[in-house]
Parts: C-alpha cells; sequence; structure tokens
C-alpha cells in the first residue's frame, strides 16, 4: 500500500512539471512546480515510512475496508489528468488537480502513517489543497473549475484555512 502511495506520488509530481512546462503564465508555472516538490516530498515521507515499518508488522497488518477502491479512484483521477498533460489548457489543468486533491489520498496517507505508527518531523502539507483552490479562483473563469474550488475549500475546511492566515 505504501508503495502503491509512493508512485501516484512520483506520478503526481510528473504530472505537475508537465503543466509547469506548458503553462503560459509565470505564476501558474510556479503553482505546478510547487505542487510537484510537495508531491515528491509526499513521496520521501512515504519511504521513509516504509523504511521505518518492521517488516513482521508490514504482513500482520490489515488496511483493507474501503482503501483498495480509493487507490483505483485516485489512479483514475491521475490517469486522467495524464492524458491532458501534454495539450490541456489552463482550466482544465486546474480541473484536473481540484480532482485529485478530492480524492481520499490524504486520508489514506494518514491512516498508513497512522498503522504504521510513523510520525513524520516534517508532516505532510495540506496547503497545496488551500493554494490550488485559490489559484483555480485566479486563473479561471470556468464556473465548473470555480465549484470544484469551493467544493475543494469546504471539504478541506475552515480549521486548516484558518492555519494558512
Amino acid at each position: 500500500m505504501l508503495d502503491r502511495c509512493r508512485r501516484l506520488e512520483i506520478r503526481s509530481a510528473a504530472l505537475y512539471r508537465a503543466f509547469a512546462a506548458g503553462a503560459r503564465d509565470r505564476e501558474l508555472s510556479a503553482l505546478w512546480t510547487t505542487m510537484a516538490r510537495e508531491a515528491e516530498e509526499h513521496a520521501r515521507i512515504l519511504d521513509d515510512t516504509r523504511a521505518r515499518l518492521p517488516t513482521i508488522d508490514a504482513w500482520l497488518t490489515d488496511v483493507s475496508g474501503g482503501w483498495p477502491e480509493v487507490l483505483r479512484d485516485i489512479e483514475a483521477k491521475l490517469s486522467q489528468a495524464e492524458l491532458l498533460a501534454g495539450h490541456a489548457d489552463a482550466d482544465q489543468q486546474l480541473a484536473a488537480a481540484l480532482a485529485l486533491e478530492m480524492t481520499d489520498i490524504e486520508p489514506l496517507h494518514q491512516m498508513l502513517r497512522a498503522v504504521s505508527q510513523h510520525h513524520p518531523q516534517r508532516p505532510i502539507a495540506q496547503s497545496h489543497a488551500l493554494r490550488l483552490a485559490d489559484a483555480a479562483d485566479r486563473f479561471s473563469a470556468d464556473p465548473q473549475v470555480r465549484r470544484q474550488a469551493a467544493l475543494l475549500r469546504a471539504r478541506v475546511g475552515p480549521i486548516a484555512h484558518d492555519s494558512q492566515s
């Protein structure tokens, strides 16, 4: 499970780097570059979590429940976004990234860290979700993209938003 999540983060980073390379706006390129770095940091934290998990615990830990479906949802959304990477406009890129953020990847990461009893010194940042929602409002006039941004803000919640201030 940790390995699959790590691969998803690496793919997300590559997607965001492709978006950055194709961005016509400097601020949007900076957003995608930051998102790519954060995805790479998520992958490093998952690597560290995996390295600290005793082998016997990995074999005895059951993380079934709904998590396989969560992974399939994330993989499907990521695959759809990757198809856009070379030719998507800013609205399509933002919509794809917002769809990825609306998956349960962060709760999955939290569950995996809790099961492994690993608490990284550098917790996974949640600010990227709000940064992405703000960028969607700034760079898109598409009502669907703005709706996705509002839904993401609501999902992240006021506590996370207040900590950004």
